[in-house]
């Protein structure tokens, strides 16, 4: 059974495993980075594994620990040695010659690496890949527990349904933190909560003026909404498509209701929406209050 500790670093290299195939989907030259971020993660991964089996010492060199797991393992199948061989030899020619690789080469190493994982962490971890909860890195216990539901929902195929788990968990997190932001009444921290003054331009606004003040207010609305999300590092591209893949819902006595249905479909839309609920969940936790 793995302890709570080993649990929180999996679920890290499966953030980490996120983040390279992010970087791996972005446009020459952009995706190069993936290759050692795929390594990095790997790496990560062998020295957890050595480290739970008492395989030897960490920190060896990176091939080095094929042979020290399979001592370990009864059946000595530790896997995809080849591939994470040439992964290695592909890093090493980046990052120390300044080799390229071509997408095609980049796009087999995202399906090598995700192969490693789900053949070899069932085999070290007794666990699969999917099972592996990220959602043990978010502090915020109800936010946990939402996306804890949600993933209890996709793996019923359920997907209409985790996706608005996902869209309350994103609304319950910036709900707590302006509440934090307005108990603080710090000036620092207002730039990061929601508009005090919401309406006010169009109620304000002559007759004759009021369709013109409700899209002055609905431009400034759009604005203090970028100005929030990118002073807390969110991505406000990735934002936009969980804005479109999942539902809309508000907070109505006591209870989220769904007001608008999302976009999204499929399995990859949800994990799409799940994983951008965890990112904005870290960017929260590293927020400083008195």
């Amino acid at each position: 059974m793995l302890d709570e500790a080993k649990m929180r670093r999996l679920a890290m290299i499966q953030y980490m495993y996120t983040m390279a195939v992010d970087q791996s989907h972005k446009p020459e030259p952009l995706n190069m980075v993936a290759i050692l971020l795929f390594h990095d993660v790997v790496e990560l991964f062998l020295a957890l594994a050595s480290e739970y089996l008492g395989a030897g010492k960490t920190g060896q060199a990176f091939m080095d620990y094929w042979e020290a797991i399979n001592q370990k393992l009864p059946s000595k199948d530790f896997g995809q040695k080849d591939s994470m061989s040439r992964l290695n030899a592909a890093r090493a020619n980046w990052k120390h010659h300044g080799i390229r690789l071509s997408t095609t080469e980049i796009d087999d190493f995202r399906t090598n690496v995700a192969t490693f994982f789900r053949e070899n962490i069932p085999k070290v971890f007794g666990i699969a890949f999917e099972e592996i909860s990220m959602a043990i890195l978010v502090q915020d216990e109800e936010v946990r527990d939402r996306l804890l539901k949600a993933e209890q929902l996709s793996s019923t195929g359920e997907i209409k349904a985790a996706l608005k788990e996902t869209a309350i968990a994103f609304r319950d997190l910036f709900y707590r933190l302006e509440w934090r932001v307005f108990e603080q009444e710090s000036v620092h921290l207002r730039g990061i909560s929601s508009r005090r003054f919401s309406s006010h331009v169009e109620r304000s606004a002559p007759r004759e003026l009021s369709s013109f003040a409700k899209e002055i207010e609905k431009e400034l609305n759009t604005l203090h909404e970028q100005v929030q999300l990118l002073s807390l590092g969110i991505d406000y591209r990735h934002y936009i498509r969980f804005q479109w893949l999942a539902p809309t819902v508000h907070l109505m006595n006591g209870t989220y209701e769904l007001i608008i249905d999302g976009h999204g479909q499929t399995h990859q839309d949800y994990l799409f929406c799940y994983h951008f609920v965890i990112e904005c969940a870290l960017r929260l936790q590293e927020i400083q209050f008195a």
